[in-house]
């Protein structure tokens, strides 16, 4: 469907694509933030609290966000006509989603940590310096996966951009697959 000779469904689909991958980042980026204060013993529970309940609440919507750029991306390929495991940038961008579930793996036990032990200290439940430490200890052991999703996402994001076709649908910095057949040697 083209209007004014743009592609509407191409672009609506790449445009959400990118702002998942954005999005991701940002609530990312406010979780990171909002760690300081709750692994920070020296913070008022209440807050700590508060503030794990929301780190909770974007974890579960960065997670919805993961499960469905897989689709998205999917239906990009179909959109453009590009074949999923034939182009050397596609397959690079697999891998680093690959490897982006396998860090995920790592941290979806480390996630509901800190809340637990909040609510088990706001409880009275526990030994208070043992349940600090332990969420100031997974939180710590958390960042460098965290860190390690910000960078793949990142380099799949200029992936990306680095293989977008203009609006007379070309490609920018890749041959397609048919000129590369084409091509002698």
């Amino acid at each position: 469907m083209e209007v004014w000779g743009i592609d509407v469904l191409d672009v609506t689909f790449k445009g959400i694509h990118a702002f998942m991958a954005a999005a991701w980042l940002l609530f990312d980026f406010i979780v990171f933030w909002l760690h300081f204060d709750v692994k920070n013993a020296q913070v008022p529970v209440e807050r700590r609290l508060e503030r794990a309940r929301i780190m909770h609440g974007i974890d579960t919507i960065v997670g919805y966000i993961f499960l469905l750029m897989l689709p998205t991306g999917i239906v990009l390929c179909f959109l453009t006509d590009t074949a999923i495991f034939t182009t050397a940038w596609l397959n690079w961008k697999h891998v680093l989603y690959a490897v982006i579930i396998i860090d995920a793996l790592y941290l979806i036990p480390i996630s509901g940590t800190a809340l637990r032990n909040l609510q088990a200290i706001e409880a009275g439940e526990g030994d208070v310096d043992q349940l600090n430490g332990e969420i100031r200890k997974t939180m710590n052991v958390a960042m460098p996966a965290v860190f390690l999703v910000w960078v793949l996402v990142f380099v799949i994001s200029v992936i990306s951009l680095l293989n977008l076709k203009t609006p007379e649908q070309e490609y920018i910095f890749r041959k397609t697959a048919a000129e590369s057949v084409a091509e002698p040697g």
